[in-house]
């Protein structure tokens, strides 16, 4: 009976152990379950955002490593001229339409943002020229961030000079590029390879940028017959030939071999709506003497609204932008010394129909220079542009612009534009 007692005892108390040892297991198992759960939880969470922050139809969000941003853009152009006149006569620069429809040119371009610390871009063009495709990087650089207000870089880049030098072609507010910048400032587009100095003050929203190095000539030839670009040479007698030995050519005024520029933007006094502009530049030109270049540029926004970075273009608010270039040009002809200049102005007046539509109006002026052979030309260019559809990647562009000079044999044309963007972010207006 003793026996008995003492087994069913050993019996309970072994029963009761494993018992406890059980409820310890499932109370263990379940709070590992828990946490497991809730870690799968968590990562099923950071992956479906990552796969909601990406639309690879779209590009928007797509990125490598989280540090590189690609975008392409697509853009196509087709224009109505007058009988006789072609493309390429009315083409001021080398990103212009060269052909009456077609794909004016596609734009790839290549981010860097490492942590706001680094950054850089890369941007590789195709331009559709009269006959064929020419294709050429435009930027390659890097740029560090010292601190908030200094950041210094290097590499090939568009040099900083007004409103428009440093802007590519998809970010153009008009088909063509303005006229002052196709003259003055090496078809628009001074690429220098070398280093840039960026020096601000965010209270009071003044940007002076510093650059230096040598001149990257455009991908094209400057080939009179091939490029109009304001030049009558359609006979190539013997006769012709010969004088052009001893005329200056209009490329040669632009930097050729080195460059330095100074380009600074300050808000006016008052609300800050109202910015001035202050550029200039000296450099090598293609005669292997000196050209200087000046800038003086103006913009006021009315209406505008402030969406965190101060006053910005919007709906229903006005937009004039206005910027004036002179340069002069020291030249060797023939062993002679000759010292010319020239000039140009150039006025916008834009108005915000809606977040994704804008109407604008141009006009262009840049002055005769009889050492060049070229004369003054006016253009006026009103436009429309705009976003179609829901995901504001597509842009169509109505333009017309009308012509006066006699270097041209046609005053009116007019252009329909598409633009198809990949990639980044999609702003409006000016945002």
């Amino acid at each position: 009976m003793q026996l008995t007692c003492n087994n069913n005892m050993i019996t309970k108390m072994r029963l009761g152990g494993l018992l406890k040892l059980l409820a310890i297991h499932t109370l263990l198992s379940s709070t590992a379950l828990v946490g497991h759960s809730e870690d799968e939880k968590h990562s099923d969470e950071v992956f479906e955002y990552e796969v909601e922050s990406a639309n690879f139809l779209t590009g928007e969000g797509v990125n490598i490593g989280g540090f590189l941003f690609p975008r392409l853009f697509v853009i196509g152009t087709g224009g109505v001229l007058e009988p006789g006149a072609s493309a390429t006569d009315l083409a001021t620069a080398e990103h212009d339409p060269q052909r009456e429809a077609g794909i004016q040119a596609l734009e790839f371009c290549l981010g860097v943002n490492m942590n706001d610390v680094i950054s850089g871009r890369i941007t590789a063009v195709g331009i559709q020229q009269a006959d064929q495709w020419e294709t050429g990087l435009e930027e390659v650089n890097l740029r560090y961030h010292l601190s908030e207000n200094i950041s210094v870089g290097g590499g090939q880049f568009l040099n900083r000079f007004g409103w428009q030098a440093n802007r590519h072609l998809h970010g153009w507010d008009y088909v063509n590029q303005n006229l002052v910048n196709s003259r003055l400032i090496n078809e628009g587009e001074l690429i220098t390879q070398g280093g840039e100095i960026i020096l601000s003050h965010p209270n009071e929203k003044t940007v002076l940028a510093l650059g230096f190095g040598g001149v990257r000539t455009h991908v094209h030839a400057h080939d009179d017959d091939e490029h109009g670009h304001g030049h009558e040479h359609d006979d190539h007698d013997e006769d012709h030939e010969h004088e052009e030995e001893h005329h200056l050519e209009a490329d040669d005024a632009g930097f050729n071999n080195w460059v330095a520029t100074a380009d600074l933007k300050w808000n006016l006094p008052g609300d800050g709506s109202a910015t001035g502009s202050a550029s200039f530049g000296v450099g090598e030109n293609g005669f292997g003497e000196t050209t200087y270049l000046y800038g003086l540029g103006f913009q006021k926004i009315w209406g505008a609204h402030d969406h965190g970075n101060g006053p910005e273009f919007c709906d229903n608010a006005w937009m004039l932008r206005s910027e004036f270039v002179a340069r002069e040009v020291n030249a060797i002809d023939e062993g002679e010394e000759i010292n010319f200049s020239d000039y140009g102005l150039s006025n916008s007046l834009s108005y915000g129909l809606s977040e994704t539509a804008t109407l604008s109006f141009r006009h262009d002026w840049v002055s005769g220079e009889e050492a060049l052979e070229l004369p003054d030309h006016h253009r006026f260019s009103p436009a429309f542009t705009t976003q179609l559809g829901n995901i504001d990647r597509v842009q169509m562009r109505l333009q017309y612009d009308y012509n006066r000079s006699t270097a041209l044999p046609s005053e009116h044309v007019a252009w329909l534009q598409f633009q198809l963007q990949w990639g980044g972010e999609v702003g409006h207006h000016d945002h």
